[in-house]
Order: C-alpha cells, then sequence, then structure tokens
C-alpha cells in the first residue's frame, strides 16, 4: 500500500492555487469556432483528508479549490504522474514523501472515479495504522467529529474508518502534529492509507501453468485447503459441490454466495472437479478443498479493509 514518495512524482505541471477558488489554466472553458467561451459547470467535489475540496468538470479537470476554514493560506498544487492529477497540499507534501501519507488520499483522478465516489458515498474512508498501543491517538481519531470505525485490522494495528466530509478537518488535525504545521503525524499515527476500490481481474487457465505434468506426478491437491477471496463462491455449482468447507462474508454484501460469477470461476480453476464437463474442465486441484472468503461485492468492487481482513 506505501506509495512512492512525492520527490520521484513525475511533474508534467505544478500549478499554485491561491485561496479560495481559483481555476488553474488547463481547465478554462473550451472555445468555439468563432471563439466564444464555452462555459464548463462544475460537476464533482473531491474531498481531500485536509478537508479542502476539489471542484472537477464532468471529465475530471480541476476547477478550482473550495478551502476548509482556517486554511486559506496554505500552498497548493497540482502534480501530473501517470496521467493521474494530485492536488497536494504544501502541509501534507512532506507526509507522502516520508511514506507516512497514502498520495493516493490527494489523486483527484483516482477519488473522483465512478467506483470510488461509489464507496465513498458516505464519506472518506481511510485506513489508520498505529505505532504501538497509541491509546491517545486511536481516541482522537475515533473522536474526530462522526468518524466511526468500520473494520479493526489487528495484524496491522490499524482502523478502517468512515469520516463524514465535514468533519474531514477534524481527522487531519486528528493524525497529524499541528504544532509542527502539520509536517508530522500526531505521536501514535504510524501511517494513513486510503481504503480503496479493488476490482477483479482474469487469471491464467490450468493449461498454461502445466498442471498436467503435476497431475500425472501424482500431485492433485488432497489434504490441502485453498482460501479464494473474492466475489464468493457458488457452492452449488456441479464442479464445486463439497468442495466448499467453510466460507466467511467480509464484503457490503448480504451474504457470501457469488452474484458476480468471478469468484466461481476462480474457484474451478482451484479445485473444479470437471463434473459438468467430464473432466474437460477440471481445476489445477481438483483433491483440494476451498475456504470461500468473500471480500468483493456482488458488483465485483471490494475496500482494502476488507480484503486485508479477509
Amino acid at each position: 500500500m506505501k506509495r512512492a514518495c512525492a520527490g520521484t512524482i513525475a511533474t508534467a505541471a505544478a500549478v499554485a492555487l491561491a485561496a479560495g477558488m481559483t481555476s488553474p489554466a488547463s481547465a478554462e472553458p473550451e472555445r468555439t469556432a468563432a471563439g466564444q467561451a464555452v462555459q464548463t459547470a462544475p460537476k464533482h467535489r473531491v474531498t481531500l483528508i485536509t478537508g479542502d475540496r476539489v471542484v472537477v468538470d464532468a471529465k475530471g479537470r480541476v476547477l478550482g479549490l473550495e478551502r476548509a476554514r482556517g486554511r486559506e493560506g496554505i500552498p497548493v498544487q497540482i502534480r501530473k504522474a501517470g496521467g493521474h492529477t494530485l492536488v497536494v497540499p504544501a502541509d501534507a507534501a512532506r507526509l507522502i514523501a516520508g511514506g507516512k501519507l497514502d498520495r493516493r488520499l490527494f489523486d483527484v483522478t483516482e477519488l473522483n472515479k465512478a467506483a470510488s465516489r461509489k464507496a465513498q458515498k458516505q464519506g472518506l474512508k481511510l485506513i489508520v495504522g498505529y505505532s504501538g498501543a497509541a491509546v491517545a491517538a486511536k481516541a482522537d481519531v475515533r473522536g474526530a467529529g462522526d468518524t466511526k470505525v468500520r473494520r479493526t485490522l489487528k495484524s496491522l494495528n490499524a482502523d478502517a474508518v468512515l469520516t463524514p466530509r465535514g468533519d474531514a478537518p477534524d481527522l487531519w488535525a486528528a493524525v497529524t502534529d499541528t504544532r509542527s504545521g502539520g509536517a508530522r503525524t500526531a505521536s501514535g499515527i504510524a501511517h494513513v492509507w486510503l481504503d480503496g476500490v479493488r476490482k477483479a481481474s482474469l487469471d491464467k487457465s490450468v493449461p498454461q501453468i502445466g498442471a498436467d505434468k503435476a497431475w500425472a506426478a501424482g500431485f492433485d491437491g488432497k489434504g490441502v485447503k485453498v482460501a479464494v477471496l473474492d466475489t464468493g463462491v457458488d457452492a452449488a455449482h456441479d464442479d464445486l459441490k463439497n468442495q466448499v468447507v467453510a466460507e466467511k462474508n467480509f464484503s457490503a454484501a448480504a451474504d457470501a454466495s457469488d452474484k458476480y460469477g468471478y469468484g466461481t470461476h476462480v474457484a474451478s480453476i482451484v479445485a473444479g472437479t470437471g463434473a459438468k464437463s467430464a473432466g474437460k474442465y477440471k481445476g489445477v486441484a481438483p483433491g483440494a478443498k476451498l475456504l470461500n472468503g468473500k471480500v468483493l461485492d456482488d458488483s465485483g468492487y471490494g475496500d482494502d479493509s476488507g480484503i486485508l481482513a479477509g
């Protein structure tokens, strides 16, 4: 989850935005052949963890910035990296460079994607990691406005939290050392990540990995349990009957069943018996048993924290 530091960002443009609402040159209105300006109405407002809101048009171009109260004098830059637009306040730049802040928290292109807007409809979804017990830090984070802990990730010593957009400044104050001008994280805060959205993608087929050679050598997965962390598994599928021995739902969906299809496809690649195709489409390890961990919802999307919990 750690991202490249700000110093390594290939900057195609760095435009300082003044206080209040400004319009960078890249967002100037388009013009007709006659030279008349075509006004583009703001389409979305993307809220940063600092509480500042970036105004973008329907194409995701930055139109301006609405500053959170008390942040009017903090310089902000627009940076271009890998086809993405980052809007980075000066007090966050050093924390990104030091690996304390996930740069995706300021990646307007990422935050403005339809899947990200849907996932963060109720507010900012973040993963806050702690150093040691961090009793005070945890209390401050959990007490930042109406912030709610959605999930505790014990293996990472972290909380997955949901913060209403209006309470973002309170959360920013809780995770940064305001005495240093926000140049350091607060005591007990190890790092802050975006609880981003992941989507299922295709994988390679059985013959391409030489499964037939493993079978010939007597290896078919017998005695092994394999956890499939995906969109769920259709345990009633002919190729998967009696293969799933346990299941748990870590996604926002209602249950662990697979309504998207990809998880069942993956489970069949892993341990499908090939019963439906008379053995033609047998999985890699048909002797293995499956643990169904549903970490992606019925549309194929899931939070980082749900995937980590799985």
